[in-house]
């Protein structure tokens, strides 16, 4: 999408007035920092979450990737089962490549002629060991929307396992919150919603936790 003009013209504002780092103890840290968690505490307010359950990124596909490798380390004692569908994006799918390399086993479910995925198959295919089920919301290619919110009632239901889902391609098209897909992490791209390029979110309920894929 075309970035706003406010976007920009606030971009250019925090560049210049308020550069400092956001962790330092002077004073303009402190200020940078007070735009930062205000930021995200905006974030928060919009998905239906906590504002330290929010972080920025550089984009969708570090988000995807923070998200379902850091989820998969994090759970790794409960299982090393993973779920998803052969149509995600590449850096889910990639993601998911990685982890199988390390030992995780993935379920690459395929979707019918409509580019839907079943929710009687992801039921099927539920264990005790799955730790992760990473749908995306609407496929960035062929524009199928998946039933999350049905998917989400199957998998809590059913399952301990967290439900992922990149809502790149959906946010600002469509009612996307904790409360509507009853998701347990979304990931978000900027500009797909009139943001920057290299903009990114990764917000989770109080429940999920990561292992930290930066040291």
């Amino acid at each position: 999408t075309r970035t706003h003009k406010e976007v920009l013209d606030t971009f250019v504002k925090v560049n210049e007035d308020f550069f400092a780092n956001p962790a330092s103890l002077h004073e303009m840290g402190v200020d940078a920092h007070t735009l930062l968690s205000r930021a995200r505490k905006q974030v928060a307010e919009m998905l239906g979450t906590e504002d330290n359950k929010v972080i920025f990124t550089s984009g969708g596909t570090e988000s995807n990737h923070f998200a379902i490798n850091g989820l998969a380390k994090k759970m790794q004692g409960r299982g090393k089962h993973i779920i998803t569908s052969s149509i995600e994006h590449p850096s889910v799918i990639e993601s998911m490549k990685q982890l199988e390399l390390q030992g995780f086993e993935v379920d690459f479910m395929q979707v019918d002629k409509n580019g839907l995925i079943s929710v009687e198959d992801i039921k099927s295919r539920l264990r005790k060991d799955t730790i992760i089920v990473s749908i995306m919301h609407v496929n960035n290619e062929i524009g199928s929307i998946q039933p999350i919110k049905q998917l989400a009632s199957v998998i809590h239901q059913n399952s301990r396992a967290l439900l992922h889902v990149d809502a790149v391609q959906s946010f600002g098209k469509y009612p996307v919150s904790f409360p509507d897909l009853d998701a347990d992490v979304l990931t978000l791209s900027g500009h797909k919603f009139n943001g920057l390029k290299g903009t990114g979110i990764v917000a989770w309920k109080n429940h999920v936790s990561f292992e930290s894929t930066i040291v």
